[in-house]
Protein backbone atom coordinates (compact mmCIF):
# COMPACT_ATOMS: atom_id res chain seq x y z
CA UNK A 1 0.00 0.00 0.00
CA UNK A 2 1.24 3.51 -0.77
CA UNK A 3 0.19 7.12 -0.40
CA UNK A 4 1.02 9.65 -3.09
CA UNK A 5 1.08 13.26 -1.84
CA UNK A 6 -0.78 15.35 -4.40
CA UNK A 7 -0.79 18.77 -2.75
CA UNK A 8 0.95 20.38 0.22
CA UNK A 9 2.56 23.61 1.40
CA UNK A 10 5.80 22.23 -0.05
CA UNK A 11 6.33 20.46 -3.36
CA UNK A 12 8.98 18.72 -5.40
CA UNK A 13 10.32 20.56 -8.43
CA UNK A 14 7.79 20.73 -11.24
CA UNK A 15 4.75 20.55 -8.96
CA UNK A 16 2.61 23.28 -7.46
CA UNK A 17 2.39 24.05 -3.74
CA UNK A 18 0.21 26.18 -1.49
CA UNK A 19 -1.67 26.22 1.78
CA UNK A 20 -3.57 22.96 1.78
CA UNK A 21 -3.27 19.20 1.66
CA UNK A 22 -4.28 16.23 -0.47
CA UNK A 23 -3.00 12.69 -0.91
CA UNK A 24 -4.07 9.57 -2.77
CA UNK A 25 -4.03 6.17 -1.05
CA UNK A 26 -3.71 3.00 -3.07
CA UNK A 27 -4.72 4.82 -6.23
CA UNK A 28 -8.40 4.73 -5.19
CA UNK A 29 -9.02 6.85 -2.09
CA UNK A 30 -8.40 10.60 -2.23
CA UNK A 31 -7.90 12.20 1.18
CA UNK A 32 -8.65 15.94 1.11
CA UNK A 33 -8.50 18.03 -2.05
CA UNK A 34 -6.42 21.14 -1.37
CA UNK A 35 -7.67 24.74 -1.67
CA UNK A 36 -8.68 24.86 -5.33
CA UNK A 37 -9.16 22.64 -8.33
CA UNK A 38 -6.66 23.94 -10.89
CA UNK A 39 -3.36 23.23 -9.08
CA UNK A 40 -4.73 19.95 -7.73
CA UNK A 41 -5.67 18.71 -11.20
CA UNK A 42 -2.39 19.90 -12.70
CA UNK A 43 -0.42 18.05 -10.00
CA UNK A 44 -2.52 14.94 -10.59
CA UNK A 45 -1.73 15.10 -14.29
CA UNK A 46 2.01 15.54 -13.66
CA UNK A 47 1.94 12.65 -11.19
CA UNK A 48 0.05 10.47 -13.70
CA UNK A 49 -2.93 9.98 -11.38
CA UNK A 50 -5.82 8.24 -13.10
CA UNK A 51 -8.86 10.06 -11.71
CA UNK A 52 -11.07 7.42 -13.29
CA UNK A 53 -9.86 4.95 -10.66
CA UNK A 54 -10.76 7.15 -7.68
CA UNK A 55 -13.70 5.49 -5.93
CA UNK A 56 -13.92 7.59 -2.75
CA UNK A 57 -13.01 11.01 -1.44
CA UNK A 58 -12.56 11.59 2.29
CA UNK A 59 -12.72 15.18 3.51
CA UNK A 60 -11.09 15.47 6.92
CA UNK A 61 -12.84 18.68 7.97
CA UNK A 62 -14.87 21.53 6.54
CA UNK A 63 -12.13 24.08 5.79
CA UNK A 64 -11.46 25.63 2.38
CA UNK A 65 -7.86 24.39 2.16
CA UNK A 66 -9.11 20.79 2.23
CA UNK A 67 -12.35 21.02 0.24
CA UNK A 68 -11.54 23.38 -2.64
CA UNK A 69 -10.62 20.81 -5.28
CA UNK A 70 -13.52 18.47 -4.54
CA UNK A 71 -15.98 20.03 -6.95
CA UNK A 72 -13.92 19.42 -10.06
CA UNK A 73 -13.34 15.82 -8.97
CA UNK A 74 -17.09 15.34 -8.64
CA UNK A 75 -17.70 16.88 -12.07
CA UNK A 76 -15.31 14.40 -13.65
CA UNK A 77 -16.40 11.35 -11.59
CA UNK A 78 -20.15 11.03 -11.28
CA UNK A 79 -21.50 8.98 -8.39
CA UNK A 80 -18.30 9.08 -6.37
CA UNK A 81 -18.53 8.41 -2.63
CA UNK A 82 -17.73 11.36 -0.36
CA UNK A 83 -17.04 10.74 3.33
CA UNK A 84 -17.49 13.81 5.49
CA UNK A 85 -18.67 14.89 8.96
CA UNK A 86 -22.33 15.43 9.70
CA UNK A 87 -21.65 18.97 10.94
CA UNK A 88 -20.33 20.14 7.55
CA UNK A 89 -22.15 23.15 6.15
CA UNK A 90 -25.43 22.84 4.28
CA UNK A 91 -23.68 24.48 1.34
CA UNK A 92 -21.09 21.70 1.24
CA UNK A 93 -23.72 18.95 1.45
CA UNK A 94 -25.87 20.53 -1.25
CA UNK A 95 -22.83 20.98 -3.50
CA UNK A 96 -21.93 17.30 -3.28
CA UNK A 97 -25.48 16.19 -4.04
CA UNK A 98 -25.91 18.66 -6.90
CA UNK A 99 -22.82 17.21 -8.59
CA UNK A 100 -24.01 13.64 -8.18
CA UNK A 101 -21.82 12.65 -5.25
CA UNK A 102 -22.97 10.18 -2.61
CA UNK A 103 -22.50 11.50 0.92
CA UNK A 104 -21.64 9.28 3.88
CA UNK A 105 -21.28 10.19 7.56
CA UNK A 106 -19.96 7.08 9.36
CA UNK A 107 -20.59 7.16 13.11
CA UNK A 108 -17.67 4.83 13.89
CA UNK A 109 -14.49 3.41 12.38
CA UNK A 110 -15.44 2.26 8.87
CA UNK A 111 -13.54 0.36 6.20
CA UNK A 112 -14.12 2.18 2.88
CA UNK A 113 -11.66 0.23 0.73
CA UNK A 114 -9.58 -2.86 1.43
CA UNK A 115 -7.39 -2.01 4.47
CA UNK A 116 -8.35 1.68 4.28
CA UNK A 117 -10.55 3.14 7.03
CA UNK A 118 -12.04 6.44 8.12
CA UNK A 119 -12.14 7.23 11.82
CA UNK A 120 -15.18 8.34 13.70
CA UNK A 121 -15.77 12.09 13.95
CA UNK A 122 -13.47 13.61 16.58
CA UNK A 123 -14.67 16.89 18.01
CA UNK A 124 -12.46 19.94 18.43
CA UNK A 125 -12.77 23.65 19.08
CA UNK A 126 -11.42 26.07 16.48
CA UNK A 127 -11.62 29.85 16.92
CA UNK A 128 -14.32 29.44 19.55
CA UNK A 129 -16.52 27.16 17.45
CA UNK A 130 -17.08 23.42 17.37
CA UNK A 131 -15.29 21.53 14.58
CA UNK A 132 -15.40 17.84 13.72
CA UNK A 133 -12.52 16.09 11.98
CA UNK A 134 -11.75 12.61 10.69
CA UNK A 135 -8.45 10.91 9.89
CA UNK A 136 -7.66 8.18 7.38
CA UNK A 137 -6.21 4.88 8.59
CA UNK A 138 -4.28 2.44 6.43
CA UNK A 139 -3.38 -1.10 7.42
CA UNK A 140 -0.22 -1.81 5.45
CA UNK A 141 2.43 -4.50 5.46
CA UNK A 142 4.42 -2.64 8.12
CA UNK A 143 1.51 -1.89 10.44
CA UNK A 144 -1.25 0.68 10.91
CA UNK A 145 -0.66 4.23 9.74
CA UNK A 146 -2.71 7.40 10.17
CA UNK A 147 -3.05 10.37 7.82
CA UNK A 148 -4.35 13.66 9.21
CA UNK A 149 -5.67 16.77 7.49
CA UNK A 150 -4.97 19.30 10.24
CA UNK A 151 -5.42 17.40 13.53
CA UNK A 152 -7.46 20.19 15.08
CA UNK A 153 -8.58 17.85 17.91
CA UNK A 154 -4.88 17.38 18.76
CA UNK A 155 -2.52 14.89 17.19
CA UNK A 156 -2.15 12.98 20.47
CA UNK A 157 -5.89 12.64 20.91
CA UNK A 158 -6.29 11.42 17.34
CA UNK A 159 -3.54 8.81 17.72
CA UNK A 160 -5.13 7.56 20.95
CA UNK A 161 -8.47 7.24 19.16
CA UNK A 162 -6.88 5.20 16.38
CA UNK A 163 -5.11 2.89 18.83
CA UNK A 164 -8.35 2.30 20.72
CA UNK A 165 -10.54 1.75 17.68
CA UNK A 166 -8.02 -0.50 15.89
CA UNK A 167 -7.09 -2.30 19.14
CA UNK A 168 -3.36 -1.87 18.54
CA UNK A 169 -0.43 -0.96 20.79
CA UNK A 170 1.74 0.74 18.17
CA UNK A 171 1.26 2.96 15.13
CA UNK A 172 3.71 2.51 12.30
CA UNK A 173 3.45 6.00 10.82
CA UNK A 174 1.59 9.27 11.30
CA UNK A 175 1.76 11.96 8.64
CA UNK A 176 -0.15 15.02 7.46
CA UNK A 177 -1.06 18.28 9.16
CA UNK A 178 -0.37 18.36 12.91
CA UNK A 179 -1.53 21.97 13.50
CA UNK A 180 1.55 23.02 15.47
CA UNK A 181 2.57 26.18 13.61
CA UNK A 182 1.83 28.46 16.57
CA UNK A 183 2.81 25.97 19.27
CA UNK A 184 5.82 26.63 21.52
CA UNK A 185 9.05 24.67 21.14
CA UNK A 186 8.55 23.16 24.61
CA UNK A 187 5.04 21.96 23.81
CA UNK A 188 6.13 20.55 20.44
CA UNK A 189 8.93 18.64 22.13
CA UNK A 190 6.51 17.25 24.72
CA UNK A 191 4.01 16.21 22.04
CA UNK A 192 6.75 14.52 20.05
CA UNK A 193 7.98 12.65 23.12
CA UNK A 194 4.47 11.46 23.88
CA UNK A 195 4.03 10.21 20.31
CA UNK A 196 7.18 8.14 20.73
CA UNK A 197 5.94 6.83 24.09
CA UNK A 198 2.65 5.89 22.41
CA UNK A 199 4.50 3.66 19.96
CA UNK A 200 4.57 5.86 16.86
CA UNK A 201 7.56 4.64 14.84
CA UNK A 202 7.65 7.21 12.01
CA UNK A 203 6.35 10.77 11.66
CA UNK A 204 5.81 13.02 8.66
CA UNK A 205 4.57 16.45 9.76
CA UNK A 206 3.36 18.62 6.88
CA UNK A 207 0.90 21.35 5.86
CA UNK A 208 -0.14 23.32 9.01
CA UNK A 209 2.55 21.78 11.24
CA UNK A 210 5.00 24.63 10.61
CA UNK A 211 8.70 24.66 9.75
CA UNK A 212 9.79 24.94 13.38
CA UNK A 213 7.95 21.76 14.32
CA UNK A 214 9.22 19.98 11.22
CA UNK A 215 12.82 20.71 12.24
CA UNK A 216 12.19 19.53 15.81
CA UNK A 217 10.59 16.29 14.60
CA UNK A 218 13.39 15.68 12.13
CA UNK A 219 16.01 16.18 14.84
CA UNK A 220 14.33 13.63 17.11
CA UNK A 221 13.03 10.99 14.70
CA UNK A 222 16.20 11.02 12.52
CA UNK A 223 15.89 8.22 9.94
CA UNK A 224 12.28 7.69 11.01
CA UNK A 225 11.36 11.23 9.97
CA UNK A 226 9.32 11.18 6.75
CA UNK A 227 9.67 14.28 4.54
CA UNK A 228 6.27 15.12 3.10
CA UNK A 229 5.94 17.21 -0.05
CA UNK A 230 3.66 17.12 -3.06
CA UNK A 231 5.15 14.46 -5.30
CA UNK A 232 6.39 12.17 -2.55
CA UNK A 233 5.30 8.52 -2.55
CA UNK A 234 5.12 7.07 0.95
CA UNK A 235 5.14 3.32 1.46
CA UNK A 236 2.79 2.20 4.22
Amino acid sequence: MYAKVIYDNKARKGLESGWGFSCLVGGKVLFDTGPEAEPLIRNMSRLMVDTGKISSVVISHDHWDHTGGLWEILRSRKGIKVYACRSFSDEFKAGVKDLGGKLYFPSRLTEISKNVFVTREIEAEYKGESLAERALIVRGQKGVSMITGCAHPGILRMVRSVKESMKIKKVYMVFGGFHLEKTSREDITNIMGTLLDMGVSKAGPSHCTGDKARRIFQGKFHENYIPVKAGHIIQL
